[in-house]
């Protein structure tokens, strides 16, 4: 290395990776970041009629932390939709107002808000299941998702030689990205994504939406 390309090193500072990369791989999404989820959705569904997805917390339901008794103090309506038939009776005893478990339950029903808070990581097919939300008559909905790039998340992962080890919640199917859960809430249905916010130390991608006008 000569002194003139150690002289360039030291006085004039590498670019950013980013644009160091062909544009085409990178993608560049606008956020803003809360801290409190519960605090958040309270705020998004005070005095609304809402209907909730995974309303149960399946497999593990604990009645002090479970968004859904807590937005019962807060809604005007609030419905929820789980398929754990079992865990929604038992839910049934601290909220009891309507539960469904198929979208056709749906029809007819109109909501202010669709509210799918970290469940679209549990689904079968994410395709499907995006557009099963889309068919709910709601004004605005908000889906998220653990967020695959959180510092947290990626510090406590780790791997030896021959095995890497993953601290997941056995029952996930999926990470998502701020950018890819907004690709494809906007690939699969004819929902606009408006807002991405990450809430909980970043740790949950959220994107706000509404319906395309035609």
């Amino acid at each position: 290395m000569n002194i003139r390309t150690k002289l360039r090193q030291l006085f004039v500072p590498e670019r950013p990776l980013h644009e160091r990369i062909d544009p085409f791989w990178v993608q560049n999404v606008a956020k803003h970041s809360i801290q409190d989820r519960f605090v958040f959705f309270e705020n998004a569904c005070r005095n609304k009629k809402v209907i909730h997805f995974g309303c149960n917390d399946y497999p593990i339901f604990n009645p002090s932390y479970n968004l859904h008794i807590h937005l019962s103090k807060h809604t005007e309506v609030l419905h929820g939709f789980d398929i754990d038939l079992e865990g929604i009776e038992e839910l049934r005893t601290y909220v009891d107002q309507d539960y469904f478990s198929e979208f056709s339950e749906l029809e007819g029903r109109t909501y202010d808000i669709c509210l799918v808070p970290e469940t679209i990581e549990h689904v079968d097919n994410v395709r499907s299941f995006l557009e099963g939300i889309a068919s709910v008559d709601a004004t605005t909905f908000y889906i998220t998702a653990p967020n695959c790039f959180a510092q947290k998340h990626l510090r406590r992962n780790h791997e030896t030689t021959d095995e890497f080890i993953e601290i997941v919640h056995p029952d996930h199917n999926y990470w998502f990205s701020p950018y890819t859960l907004k690709n494809v809430i906007q690939k699969y249905t004819p929902l606009e994504v408006t807002e991405v916010i990450l809430l909980e130390n970043d740790t949950m991608v959220c994107c706000k939406a509404v319906k395309k006008q035609p």
